[in-house]
């Protein structure tokens, strides 16, 4: 092994290939609203994306969101990035955000992970990339649970 290899210094990059991970059990469902499990939520945190997420000081940033307002103490603003497709093409919009929301929200769906959003009483669409929440009440943590899995 070269000096280079061994620091992870190498002049020559692969693209492509096979990558295996290596999980401590089964993952159970690919679906963000769908379990709550550890194995599950690591292999999803490689396919989703949040509105916002986590620096490495575990501060708030911009994800899919672009910005975020807090507009008073029940109220937020999402500019949403443009641009966005899904892996079929689709666009991702306000629509798509309410959607989501909505559906783990939905009691049919018994989602185990629905108590991280019940506090959102109003998906309010502005236009195509810029959405409100409004709370049932003041809910500080909102971006937090926003950043979790769930919350793709």
């Amino acid at each position: 092994m070269t000096e280079e290899a061994a620091n992870g210094d190498s002049a020559e990059t692969q693209d492509g290939g096979r990558m295996t991970i290596a999980i401590p059990s089964d993952i159970v469902s690919l679906d963000p609203h769908g379990s709550n499990d550890d194995p599950s939520e690591q292999i999803r945190d490689t396919i989703y994306e949040p509105l916002v997420t986590h620096d490495e000081d575990l501060s708030i940033i911009p994800a899919l969101a672009e910005e975020y307002e807090q507009v008073d103490e029940t109220t937020w603003t999402f500019k949403l990035r443009e641009g966005v497709t899904f892996h079929d093409g689709s666009e991702f919009n306000a629509d798509v955000v309410k959607a989501n929301i909505e559906r783990i929200q939905d009691p049919a769906r018994t989602s185990a992970r629905a108590s991280l959003l019940d506090m959102v009483s109003e998906v309010n669409i502005i236009d195509d990339y810029n959405i409100e929440l409004v709370t049932e009440y003041p809910y500080a943590p909102l971006l937090n649970n926003l950043s979790h899995g769930a919350g793709k």
